[in-house]
């Protein structure tokens, strides 16, 4: 009795009110569950956003057992809250245990706030701000004109091209590593770690959501995922000391190609610190375990979208044609020249995010938001989802139109790349990936839908995938170089990058 009484005393604390304001709207609760069963596991930015239209507001709130969730639906609530605040908006939650039990709380992206998140961000932004990502754009050019050359010879085979050029170009970068086109071992690794991105990003607030998971056997319902996470840890492992260690082998005997790695490496000496050795580990073990699989989900929508809306294809490849003309293809001198290929790129990334719902933050105080009280230790969640289809920033959301970023106050997005201080430090080198991928693929192909032995188009659906990172789901289209010469030019320009 005296247990209940406490625990009862512990959790009417939990819910005392520290101030008359009212919290945000949202979903009425049951009695101690809140809105845990309100919150759906998959596609929960699609709830949030309906809940935004539903309660009239651009932030809204929700609890489950105590843990109070607030999600932002707007650019304005955004830059509020993650921009202008951004001291007490940017810690990760204390509770989330996934990342831990997966052995990724080297990751980046899932670290608290504190003095280690900026000392590692610091060395980070040092070797991929926008001046120095520049360096690492004729590795970008040759991926690129790799996949050309990859897409003439076996176009069935695309999902795959696209995937051995983003772990090509994020391996060469980072570590000085070549990969194979087939069955490469870290290739095989980054797909494990992107398997864990996945796993913490869609089911790692589960802990704060549920606390008691954490004490759960794996055979638990609904606690299966601490059974992947057991298989998956190992190899992440593998993944952030395999490469990291062939750069090691490699600069001892003289023959390391350059690489971010290596150089970060050499300039720690031979006996660095620990503490700088898992700084030099995690920096470069966070890029294929974050950055592979968003930029491959990316593509496949750049290659959805040009099958769906053919006059925009037609509308690039106008602009490419008029550009740069026929005789070479696009290279990154040519990015200012073509503003319709680069609202291209910028409506692919808005108008299907890779990252619908960003890794939520935690409010570190307790905050105020146009008259809402906000409680310390809250769950706030960016819908990346939401800020990108803002019907008063974005008209016609739910369309394809990349004609919208010729309009010079329709700026570019950024909100796909995360929020505040937590935003993607990467994002520069990986937008320039995806433009050159871009302008290249629509100099060189015609993408269009399949068709049966009818001769009937098979449209593919515009449908994607509920989880952390959402890509479409597999579709065939038909990828066919424009005319003879471009297949010359394919091989040609292909040799000449190299």
């Amino acid at each position: 009795m005296l247990v209940c009484t406490f625990c009862t005393i512990v959790f009417l604390h939990k819910f005392l009110r520290k101030t008359a304001l009212p919290f945000p709207p949202g979903p009425k609760g049951l009695p101690i569950l809140g809105n845990a069963l309100d919150i759906p596991c998959r596609s929960p930015w699609l709830t949030y956003w309906q809940w935004g239209k539903k309660y009239n507001t651009d932030i809204v709130h929700a609890n489950s057992l105590g843990t109070h969730i607030v999600v932002l639906n707007s650019a304005k609530a955004v830059h509020e809250l993650f921009e202008k605040r951004s001291s007490i908006y940017s810690d990760r939650s204390k509770a989330n245990g996934l990342p831990y039990r997966l052995r990724m709380n080297w990751n980046i992206a899932f670290l608290p706030y504190g003095p280690r998140w900026r000392t590692w961000r610091k060395v980070f932004h040092e070797h991929f701000h926008p001046n120095a990502s520049r360096q690492y754009r004729p590795r970008e050019l040759r991926a690129a004109r790799q996949l050309l050359e990859n897409l003439l010879r076996t176009p069935e085979q695309y999902r795959h091209h696209l995937r051995f050029m983003t772990g090509q170009v994020i391996m060469g970068i980072a570590y000085g590593i070549d990969v194979s086109p087939h069955d490469d071992p870290y290739i095989s690794l980054a797909e494990t770690a992107l398997q864990a991105v996945e796993l913490a990003s869609t089911t790692g607030w589960t802990f704060d959501m549920f606390p008691f998971y954490k004490h759960l056997p794996w055979w638990f319902p609904g606690a299966g995922f601490k059974k992947e996470a057991a298989r998956l840890a190992p190899r992440i492992d593998d993944m952030i000391n395999k490469p990291y260690q062939t750069v090691k082998e490699a600069l001892a005997a003289g023959i390391a190609v350059p690489s971010v790695a290596g150089s970060m490496i050499a300039s720690l000496g031979e006996k660095p610190s620990h503490e700088d050795e898992l700084t030099s580990k995690a920096l470069y073990g966070a890029s294929p375990s974050g950055g592979a699989d968003t930029t491959v989900a990316s593509l496949l929508t750049f290659f959805l979208a040009m099958v769906l809306h053919p006059d925009a294809q037609s509308r690039a490849q106008r602009e490419i044609d008029n550009v740069v003309g026929t005789s070479r293809l696009p290279n990154f001198g040519d990015e200012k020249s073509l503003p319709y290929v680069s609202a291209v790129v910028g409506e692919v990334m808005r108008w299907h995010p890779v990252a619908p719902v960003a890794v939520p933050h935690r409010l570190i105080v307790d905050d105020v938001y146009e008259g809402y009280f906000l409680p310390a230790g809250s769950i706030v969640v960016g819908n990346t989802w939401a800020v990108l289809h803002d019907e008063s920033v974005f008209t016609e959301p739910l369309l394809f139109q990349p004609e919208r970023f010729l309009d010079r106050n329709v700026k570019l997005p950024e909100v796909g790349f995360g929020f505040g201080r937590r935003i993607c430090p990467g994002r520069f080198m990986a937008r320039s990936s995806m433009w050159i991928t871009v302008a290249s693929v629509l100099a060189a192909f015609e993408i269009s839908p399949v068709v049966d032995s009818q001769g009937v188009p098979q449209i593919p659906k515009e449908e994607y995938s509920a989880g952390g990172i959402s890509y479409p789901v597999e579709f065939a289209c038909a990828i066919r170089p424009r005319s003879k010469h471009t297949e010359q030019l394919i091989v040609s320009s292909l040799r000449d990058a190299t």
